[in-house]
């Protein structure tokens, strides 16, 4: 009986925060299979491991464990409803792309795609549902994180072997989402903007040794993007460093420190590297993509309200330019993420985009806010590192197609889910507050005796009337 309590015996929390094996995979083990079934699914869309090994290619695991994910949801009693802003936002665009696939140039393009949008819409409502506990938030985030590592180390390390030298055809990650140079680059700047902030705010509970490797996994995903060779994801790594340091109190000197190590690391950028820098917007590929914005435009004039469809950009453009446009005389996938957008979902698509944007933001203000008064450095730290994470793909997405990646809609379901954590522990912490304040003052009984303080006190003369 003793041994069974023990068992079912609660983590806690400072073991996790420690990041002891023991303790999360204890943590993990208590936790509803609604959770399991979650991980498994993040493990076979991010990794793909049943392509890297064909032996496991026997089941469509990812479809499977979505389903299994939703049908032991309904099992689990901790899960609540969550209300946020984005929920009806995600919705509404849900509903813009199926009418604009209806109304599209090729419905059947658009039926091609149809599970891609309505995988990530159902996953956003898994997450931020299940994910509901502070244990939970962290297991999930480290074990997020822990899917981007390998790729992390494995950029690294081909960076490093190469001699930091360029390669035009950069870098690649897990197959699938993650295979191209600039879609593996958009990762890594995610992976690395929430491993540094997750390392930051745990790090004074770890040993030297683990601090030193944990760190060092952490800038892997920003050494990664060193080593991808996209010009577009490694602006946007630069802009990430002054935002961050812009936040920091003293955000001017740290500008001019940043300005200073920034001008050092250019000299040392191999020169393929610094031409390609020096040559945006005259060489081939600037010009290509100039070409795909000039079209993308008309097309917005001619389909403003919700575009052409939902993945019609190709059928669409090949019909309307057969022989093609730019240097290279070719259609191609828009590479910009706005014009993709706005092209295939009209403006009512693309005003949606940008208020999902707004209450991504807004939702990690919030947070903050929380997370300051109840002094919780987690909480206010990964409120950042989800916020660079979004400005880097919202800069590097202006190069690439990437609309429909997991990128974007797994970035505002983490927002969401650490927002509903939080909110969870500050009322909680309010609640405590207010108790403590509603009680009533314990009036302490004096520790002498009235009447031995009238005798033994020399002021006091009993013996005089007044």
């Amino acid at each position: 009986m003793l041994q069974k309590k023990k068992k079912n015996q609660s983590v806690d929390i400072e073991d996790m925060y420690a990041l002891k094996i023991g303790a999360l995979w204890k943590g993990a083990r208590q936790e509803h299979i609604s959770f399991w079934m979650l991980c498994m699914y993040m493990l076979f869309e991010y990794m793909r491991p049943q392509v890297m090994f064909p032996q496991l290619n026997i089941l469509p695991w990812g479809m499977l464990s979505l389903l299994l994910t939703i049908i032991t949801i309904f099992l689990n009693k901790s899960v609540k409803w969550v209300e946020n802003p984005i929920n009806k936002l995600l919705i509404a665009f849900m509903l813009v792309l199926v009418i604009s696939s209806i109304f599209s140039f090729n419905i059947d393009a658009s039926l091609y795609r149809k599970e891609i949008m309505i995988t990530w819409f159902l996953v956003y409502f898994l997450i931020i549902n299940i994910i509901n506990t502070e244990k939970l938030l962290i297991m999930f985030i480290a074990f997020y994180l822990l899917l981007s590592l390998k790729m992390a180390q494995f950029g690294t390390i081909m960076w490093i072997q190469r001699g930091f030298s360029f390669t035009a055809r950069g870098l690649n990650g897990a197959p699938g989402w993650f295979e191209n140079s600039g879609e593996y680059a958009i990762q890594m700047l995610i992976y690395g903007s929430l491993a540094i902030a997750f390392v930051v705010s745990l790090s004074s509970r770890w040993s030297i040794y683990k601090k030193v490797i944990l760190y060092s996994a952490a800038l892997m995903g920003y050494m990664s993007v060193m080593g991808a060779s996209s010009r577009g994801s490694q602006i946007a790594l630069a802009v990430i460093f002054i935002w961050f340091v812009m936040k920091q109190k003293n955000g001017f000197k740290g500008l001019i420190v940043l300005a200073l190590v920034s001008s050092v690391l250019y000299h040392f950028l191999p020169e393929e590297q610094k031409e390609r820098f020096s040559n945006t917007g005259s060489d081939n590929s600037s010009l290509q993509r100039l070409a795909y914005i000039e079209i993308g435009l008309e097309s917005i004039k001619e389909h403003p309200i919700l575009g052409i469809g939902y993945n019609n950009w190709m059928p669409y453009m090949l019909n309307k330019h057969p022989r093609g446009v730019g240097p290279y005389e070719a259609i191609q996938a828009p590479h910009n993420i706005y014009i993709q957008c706005t092209t295939e979902l009209g403006f009512v698509g693309f005003i949606i985009f940008l208020l999902l944007i707004y209450h991504a933001f807004k939702n990690n203000v919030r947070t903050r806010k929380m997370a300051l008064e109840m002094d919780n450095r987690l909480f206010f730290n990964l409120s950042y590192g989800l916020d660079a994470g979004l400005i880097g793909f919202l800069i590097a997405g202006t190069f690439v197609t990437v609309l429909y990646y997991p990128f974007f809609w797994i970035q505002i379901t983490m927002i969401v889910a650490l927002n509903t954590v939080t909110t969870k522990n500050w009322k909680s912490f309010k609640s405590k507050g207010d108790d403590e304040k509603n009680k009533p003052e314990k009036v302490s009984s004096p520790p002498y005796d009235i009447e031995d303080f009238q005798f033994n006190n020399k002021n006091i003369r009993p013996d005089i009337e007044n």
